[in-house]
């Protein structure tokens, strides 16, 4: 599985692409494409990322993903990978790999990269003259939510929630008379600036570690107190 970047954090939306080794069909049949799609769905509770847009093709898949951690979007991609080779190499009796590195993964920065995604991925079929319109496409779910994309899943400017955060973070400093370094030894500060942050901003508890250069788990923790 290859390292992701350090911008990564600063996003929550991902356009996964995964393909067949060596460009060979992985869903021979319709029913391995149903069967891909239905364990998409089945493991989307677990492992916390929501399916905003995909098509299966013969030899590949895309699929636009938001996940509040990229930990999240990794352990689920694996295990949606790991089940269908399991199913498909018993199926058509073969060993060995099914999916080439597993998976790639791009993150979607601007609202207009997020809506340039959704129209890559649905009309990917289009392109490659399987049918005239996106919509008669039967494997993607491109008639069930393209017009509820908008209103569903509004796009948060990341990049701007950060910047908010930092600047709330200096500000309460200054004010408090602190340093970051110390801010982890003062339990009370730290989780007063916490709800500060979650008052005035959209930042995920991710992003408010991130920037205060404290561990997750205990910004969770002091946010649940």
């Amino acid at each position: 599985m290859s390292r992701y970047p350090r911008n990564y954090i600063k996003t929550i939306y991902f356009h996964v692409i995964t393909q067949g080794i060596n460009k060979n069909y992985i869903f021979e049949r319709e029913e391995d494409i149903k069967y891909y799609i239905k364990i998409m769905y089945n493991l989307i509770e677990k492992q916390k990322v929501k399916i905003l847009a995909y098509c299966i093709m013969n030899n590949h898949a895309h699929m636009l993903i938001k996940a509040e951690e990229i930990n999240e979007l990794s352990k689920y991609m694996q295990r949606l990978n790991t089940k269908y080779a399991i199913y498909y190499n018993k199926k058509y009796e073969k060993v060995g790999y099914v999916f080439r590195d597993r998976y790639r993964s791009e993150g979607i920065y601007t609202e207009e990269q997020l809506y340039s995604c959704i129209n890559y991925i649905y009309n990917n079929p289009v392109k490659a003259g399987m049918c005239n319109k996106a919509s008669e496409y039967p494997y993607s779910n491109h008639r069930k939510y393209k017009n509820n994309i908008a209103k569903n899943y509004n796009f948060i400017d990341t990049d701007e929630n950060i910047d908010k955060c930092e600047d709330i973070i200096e500000e309460f400093l200054i004010e408090n008379n602190l340093q970051l370094e110390y801010l982890r030894l003062n339990k009370q500060k730290l989780r007063e600036l916490i709800i500060i942050i979650k008052q005035k901003t959209k930042c995920s508890l991710r992003e408010i570690a991130e920037c205060t250069n404290i561990n997750r788990e205990t910004i969770r923790k002091l946010y649940k107190e």
